[in-house]
């Protein structure tokens, strides 16, 4: 089952970065409640709609085409894989009330997708870099 999943995720981060030799192993696996928000929507964020926790622009990330969530568990940085969406990277937090949930950030024009989106109980792996670089050849 670890080789299938390990499988599966190399898949899934293939799409994530295909310029980089990245290789990440699931640490974790948990099942978390997973809704969406609208980055840039100044009703549903504070007053800097478009900048994350991690100080980056999530609406620009959003347009390149990456995919951003927030979670309060994890460092921010961290990749996770969750069912349904694939892989993401935490760069904002949620309120404090919400702390075990993923929030899987959309664009701004997306309402109606992050609405039928809804709240969900999905499967969620944190994932964690593997160096391949210090390994001896």
């Amino acid at each position: 089952m670890r080789y299938l999943m390990t499988i599966v995720l190399m898949l899934a981060l293939s799409t994530v970065s295909a310029a980089e030799d990245r290789i990440f192993i699931a640490t974790h696996e948990t099942i978390r409640i997973v809704t969406a928000y609208n980055a840039g929507d100044e009703k549903q964020t504070d007053d800097t709609p478009c900048i994350g926790a991690a100080n980056t622009d999530i609406c620009k990330s959003l347009e390149e085409g990456q995919k951003i969530c927030a979670a309060n568990f994890v460092p921010l940085g961290t990749k996770l894989f969750v069912d349904k969406v694939g892989v993401c990277t935490v760069a904002d937090r949620m309120n404090r009330r919400f702390g075990q949930r993923v929030d899987i950030a959309m664009k701004k024009d997306e309402y109606k997708q992050a609405l039928i989106f809804g709240k969900q109980e999905l499967r969620v792996l944190i994932l964690e870099e593997v160096d391949t670089h210090s390994r001896s050849k």
